[in-house]
């Protein structure tokens, strides 16, 4: 009959290197702790720096580039540290836990990048518990469904697009109904006689919102009245 081998109690020479490495464990560990709360006084200064932007006098093009030249850090690394010294100030629950040295720079990377007021404590409790591969892991998940989702929007609100006008017989006013996505509409109404008629805010019963710019969408030039006589007159002659 199989008899289990009794369990073999560890010699000392192992148990002290046992103990050791719990020592250096606990040392590294708390070293660590120490490594984020300094890192995100680094950032902090950094924001500060930026905000500041002395870089025109001090001959630099960004707070990048004089991290790059000061600071030894690559240029990417550096683009990364303003991006996360900037994005830590819209997330004041990331900020304390990384202040308080409980999350690493790695992590605080990875979660800034799709951080909101909405997701924020999610995205905490998830980098608490999760590797920093883990994290990175979904982060990147993430944005690529969301990228997806954005493309789809575009894709609809493009086949979606339309233009209607004529002219009215009575005075030879244009009218226009059109729908477009907003960025493309907001530049429609840069126009100048749009401009005008939305300087009320609502043209037609539509909300308008001029604040976001994109590509030119030209409106057609209304005719004159002779013009539109000789369209007619024109458009009389294919019909015989």
């Amino acid at each position: 009959m199989y008899e289990p081998a009794a369990s073999v109690s560890p010699t000392p020479e192992k148990s002290h290197s046992y103990t050791r490495a719990e020592a250096l464990e606990a040392e590294i560990t708390e070293l660590c702790a120490h490594i984020n709360a300094a890192s995100y006084r680094l950032l902090q200064l950094v924001a500060a720096l930026d905000d500041e932007g002395p870089w025109g006098v001090w001959g630099f093009t960004s707070c990048a580039h004089w991290l790059n030249w000061r600071c030894g850090i690559g240029m990417n690394a550096a683009r990364e540290k303003v991006r996360v010294a900037h994005a830590l100030k819209q997330s004041p629950l990331i900020s304390a836990s990384f202040a308080s040295g409980e999350l690493s720079f790695s992590k605080v990377r990875a979660v800034t990048r799709i951080a909101d007021s909405e997701n924020e404590k999610e995205l905490l409790d998830l980098a608490r518990y999760a590797t920093a591969a883990q994290v990175e892991k979904l982060v990147r998940a993430y944005r690529s469904v969301e990228r997806q989702v954005e493309r789809e929007h575009a894709t609809k609100q493009h086949a979606s697009r339309e233009l209607n006008y004529y002219y009215d017989d009575d005075d030879g006013s244009l009218v226009i109904r059109a729908r477009l996505p907003a960025d493309e509409g907001a530049v429609v109404l840069q126009s100048s006689p749009l401009r005008r008629c939305a300087s009320h805010r609502t043209l037609g019963g539509w909300r308008q919102d001029v604040d976001r710019q994109s590509r030119a969408i030209v409106p057609p030039s209304p005719p004159s009245r002779a013009r539109r006589r000789i369209r007619s007159r024109e458009n009389r002659r294919r019909s015989h």
